[in-house]
Protein backbone atom coordinates (compact mmCIF):
# COMPACT_ATOMS: atom_id res chain seq x y z
CA UNK A 1 0.00 0.00 0.00
CA UNK A 2 1.15 3.15 -0.82
CA UNK A 3 1.05 6.22 1.33
CA UNK A 4 -0.71 9.30 0.71
CA UNK A 5 3.29 11.18 1.47
CA UNK A 6 4.80 9.58 -1.05
CA UNK A 7 2.12 10.14 -3.88
CA UNK A 8 2.53 13.73 -3.39
CA UNK A 9 6.21 13.75 -3.22
CA UNK A 10 6.12 11.97 -6.17
CA UNK A 11 3.84 14.61 -7.86
CA UNK A 12 6.25 17.04 -7.18
CA UNK A 13 9.45 15.81 -8.70
CA UNK A 14 7.25 15.02 -11.64
CA UNK A 15 5.85 18.53 -12.05
CA UNK A 16 9.42 20.12 -11.22
CA UNK A 17 11.15 17.70 -14.21
CA UNK A 18 8.56 18.85 -16.58
CA UNK A 19 8.97 22.82 -15.92
CA UNK A 20 12.31 22.46 -16.03
CA UNK A 21 14.32 25.02 -18.76
CA UNK A 22 15.90 23.50 -21.29
CA UNK A 23 19.72 23.57 -21.01
CA UNK A 24 21.03 26.93 -23.12
CA UNK A 25 24.58 25.94 -25.41
CA UNK A 26 26.85 28.30 -25.17
CA UNK A 27 27.61 31.35 -27.31
CA UNK A 28 30.31 31.97 -28.77
CA UNK A 29 31.85 35.39 -29.12
CA UNK A 30 33.46 36.76 -31.84
CA UNK A 31 36.67 38.46 -31.78
CA UNK A 32 36.95 41.75 -33.01
CA UNK A 33 38.30 42.06 -36.81
CA UNK A 34 42.28 42.73 -36.26
CA UNK A 35 42.76 46.09 -38.59
CA UNK A 36 44.44 44.81 -42.01
CA UNK A 37 48.45 46.06 -41.91
CA UNK A 38 49.48 49.29 -43.29
CA UNK A 39 51.46 48.72 -46.80
CA UNK A 40 55.26 48.76 -46.98
CA UNK A 41 56.70 51.90 -45.66
CA UNK A 42 57.83 52.99 -49.01
CA UNK A 43 54.66 53.54 -50.00
CA UNK A 44 53.89 55.22 -46.91
CA UNK A 45 56.70 57.70 -47.53
CA UNK A 46 55.64 58.66 -51.16
CA UNK A 47 52.01 59.14 -49.87
CA UNK A 48 53.27 61.20 -47.07
CA UNK A 49 55.49 63.47 -49.81
CA UNK A 50 52.75 63.76 -52.49
CA UNK A 51 50.09 65.04 -49.45
CA UNK A 52 52.79 67.25 -48.05
CA UNK A 53 53.97 69.09 -51.32
CA UNK A 54 50.08 69.58 -51.97
CA UNK A 55 49.54 71.25 -48.39
CA UNK A 56 52.65 73.51 -48.73
CA UNK A 57 51.69 74.46 -51.83
CA UNK A 58 47.73 75.14 -51.11
CA UNK A 59 48.87 77.49 -48.04
CA UNK A 60 51.23 79.30 -49.98
CA UNK A 61 48.63 79.87 -52.77
CA UNK A 62 46.02 80.41 -49.81
CA UNK A 63 48.33 82.75 -48.17
CA UNK A 64 47.44 85.92 -50.75
CA UNK A 65 51.14 87.10 -51.02
CA UNK A 66 50.98 86.30 -55.11
CA UNK A 67 53.25 83.47 -54.50
CA UNK A 68 55.18 82.01 -57.39
CA UNK A 69 53.69 78.07 -57.70
CA UNK A 70 56.19 75.32 -56.20
CA UNK A 71 57.89 72.61 -59.09
CA UNK A 72 59.42 69.79 -57.69
CA UNK A 73 62.97 69.94 -58.53
CA UNK A 74 65.37 66.60 -58.95
CA UNK A 75 68.74 68.43 -57.57
CA UNK A 76 66.70 70.35 -54.48
CA UNK A 77 65.30 66.61 -53.41
CA UNK A 78 68.57 65.09 -53.67
CA UNK A 79 69.72 67.51 -51.14
CA UNK A 80 66.76 67.46 -48.68
CA UNK A 81 67.00 63.38 -49.03
CA UNK A 82 70.68 64.17 -48.03
CA UNK A 83 69.85 65.46 -45.18
CA UNK A 84 66.79 63.54 -44.31
CA UNK A 85 69.08 60.55 -44.29
CA UNK A 86 71.98 62.36 -42.01
CA UNK A 87 69.01 63.29 -39.08
CA UNK A 88 67.40 59.88 -39.04
CA UNK A 89 71.03 58.48 -39.07
CA UNK A 90 71.78 60.77 -36.14
CA UNK A 91 68.22 60.70 -34.55
CA UNK A 92 68.80 64.26 -34.34
CA UNK A 93 67.77 67.34 -36.93
CA UNK A 94 70.72 69.50 -34.89
CA UNK A 95 71.86 72.20 -37.35
CA UNK A 96 74.87 71.58 -36.11
CA UNK A 97 74.78 67.75 -37.23
CA UNK A 98 78.00 67.74 -39.30
CA UNK A 99 76.47 64.86 -41.72
CA UNK A 100 73.92 67.87 -42.78
CA UNK A 101 74.83 68.39 -46.41
CA UNK A 102 71.60 69.83 -47.36
CA UNK A 103 72.26 73.47 -48.00
CA UNK A 104 75.72 72.29 -48.76
CA UNK A 105 75.51 69.83 -51.39
CA UNK A 106 73.89 72.80 -53.55
CA UNK A 107 76.22 75.60 -52.18
CA UNK A 108 79.01 72.94 -53.59
CA UNK A 109 77.29 73.04 -57.07
CA UNK A 110 78.65 75.14 -59.45
CA UNK A 111 75.48 75.64 -61.33
CA UNK A 112 73.75 76.20 -58.37
CA UNK A 113 72.85 79.83 -58.04
CA UNK A 114 70.08 81.40 -55.94
CA UNK A 115 68.16 81.93 -52.58
CA UNK A 116 67.80 78.59 -50.53
CA UNK A 117 65.67 77.97 -47.17
CA UNK A 118 65.11 74.60 -45.42
CA UNK A 119 62.72 73.88 -42.72
CA UNK A 120 63.28 70.23 -40.82
CA UNK A 121 61.10 68.38 -38.63
CA UNK A 122 60.53 64.67 -37.02
CA UNK A 123 57.21 62.69 -35.57
CA UNK A 124 56.88 59.68 -33.87
CA UNK A 125 54.81 56.87 -35.30
CA UNK A 126 54.34 53.24 -34.90
CA UNK A 127 55.13 50.81 -37.25
CA UNK A 128 52.41 48.23 -36.81
CA UNK A 129 49.55 51.18 -37.07
CA UNK A 130 51.79 52.97 -39.79
CA UNK A 131 51.29 56.53 -41.56
CA UNK A 132 48.47 58.24 -42.22
CA UNK A 133 49.76 60.75 -44.72
CA UNK A 134 47.05 63.13 -44.63
CA UNK A 135 47.90 63.95 -41.28
CA UNK A 136 50.89 63.57 -40.42
CA UNK A 137 51.50 65.77 -43.60
CA UNK A 138 49.27 68.24 -41.90
CA UNK A 139 51.04 67.77 -38.58
CA UNK A 140 54.84 68.78 -40.60
CA UNK A 141 53.17 72.20 -42.14
CA UNK A 142 51.44 72.73 -38.18
CA UNK A 143 55.26 72.72 -36.82
CA UNK A 144 56.53 75.17 -39.09
CA UNK A 145 53.48 77.50 -39.36
CA UNK A 146 53.86 77.34 -35.84
CA UNK A 147 57.41 79.02 -35.88
CA UNK A 148 57.91 82.22 -37.41
CA UNK A 149 61.13 81.43 -39.15
CA UNK A 150 59.41 78.43 -40.38
CA UNK A 151 56.67 80.10 -41.92
CA UNK A 152 58.67 82.86 -43.38
CA UNK A 153 60.06 80.02 -45.34
CA UNK A 154 57.18 78.32 -46.72
CA UNK A 155 55.37 81.36 -47.42
CA UNK A 156 58.66 83.68 -49.27
CA UNK A 157 56.52 84.15 -52.51
CA UNK A 158 59.42 84.14 -54.65
CA UNK A 159 60.52 80.95 -53.85
CA UNK A 160 59.33 78.81 -57.58
CA UNK A 161 61.53 75.20 -56.45
CA UNK A 162 61.09 72.65 -53.34
CA UNK A 163 62.88 69.29 -53.11
CA UNK A 164 61.33 67.17 -49.98
CA UNK A 165 63.10 64.47 -48.31
CA UNK A 166 62.03 61.65 -45.40
CA UNK A 167 64.01 59.18 -43.65
CA UNK A 168 61.94 56.75 -41.26
CA UNK A 169 64.19 55.16 -38.24
CA UNK A 170 62.88 53.01 -35.57
CA UNK A 171 59.76 55.07 -34.55
CA UNK A 172 60.24 58.43 -35.86
CA UNK A 173 59.81 59.91 -39.52
CA UNK A 174 62.43 62.82 -40.12
CA UNK A 175 61.46 65.74 -43.12
CA UNK A 176 63.76 68.06 -44.80
CA UNK A 177 62.03 70.75 -46.96
CA UNK A 178 64.07 72.53 -49.29
CA UNK A 179 62.43 75.58 -51.02
CA UNK A 180 64.66 77.65 -53.63
CA UNK A 181 64.82 80.21 -56.18
CA UNK A 182 67.30 81.66 -58.69
CA UNK A 183 65.34 85.29 -58.33
CA UNK A 184 66.11 85.89 -61.90
CA UNK A 185 70.24 85.33 -61.55
CA UNK A 186 72.40 84.22 -63.78
CA UNK A 187 74.04 80.52 -63.52
CA UNK A 188 77.45 81.07 -62.65
CA UNK A 189 78.15 78.22 -65.31
CA UNK A 190 76.58 80.44 -67.80
CA UNK A 191 78.35 83.29 -67.10
CA UNK A 192 80.43 85.01 -70.22
CA UNK A 193 84.54 83.25 -70.38
CA UNK A 194 87.25 85.51 -69.49
CA UNK A 195 89.01 86.37 -72.83
CA UNK A 196 92.05 84.51 -73.94
CA UNK A 197 95.30 86.65 -73.47
CA UNK A 198 97.02 87.51 -76.91
CA UNK A 199 99.42 84.94 -77.86
CA UNK A 200 103.02 85.70 -77.90
CA UNK A 201 105.68 84.44 -79.83
CA UNK A 202 107.92 82.61 -77.96
CA UNK A 203 106.54 82.43 -74.66
CA UNK A 204 105.41 79.14 -73.06
CA UNK A 205 101.50 78.45 -73.11
CA UNK A 206 99.93 78.99 -70.09
CA UNK A 207 98.53 75.88 -67.94
CA UNK A 208 95.65 75.00 -69.06
CA UNK A 209 92.28 75.27 -66.25
CA UNK A 210 88.74 76.01 -65.53
CA UNK A 211 88.42 79.96 -65.20
CA UNK A 212 86.26 79.81 -61.95
CA UNK A 213 83.30 81.69 -62.00
CA UNK A 214 82.13 83.43 -59.03
CA UNK A 215 78.97 82.09 -57.41
CA UNK A 216 76.05 84.32 -56.24
CA UNK A 217 75.42 84.39 -52.36
CA UNK A 218 73.41 81.74 -51.08
CA UNK A 219 71.41 83.35 -48.38
CA UNK A 220 69.51 81.05 -45.73
CA UNK A 221 66.57 82.58 -44.39
CA UNK A 222 66.88 80.95 -41.30
CA UNK A 223 68.06 77.53 -39.39
CA UNK A 224 65.23 76.12 -39.85
CA UNK A 225 65.91 73.25 -37.39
Amino acid sequence: MISKGWIVLAALAMAACATAPAPVAPQQVQAPALPPPPPPIEQQVVALKSQLFILVEKNRQDAGNSAKPLTLDAELDGAAQAHADAMAKGKTFDPDNGDNRAIETLLDDPDFGGYVGENAAAQFYTASIGMDPQKYAQGFLDIWLNSEQHKSNVLFPAFDKTGIGIAVTGDEVFVALLLSTDLGMQKPSAAPAAPSPPAKAATASPPKGKIAAAKPPAAKPQAGK
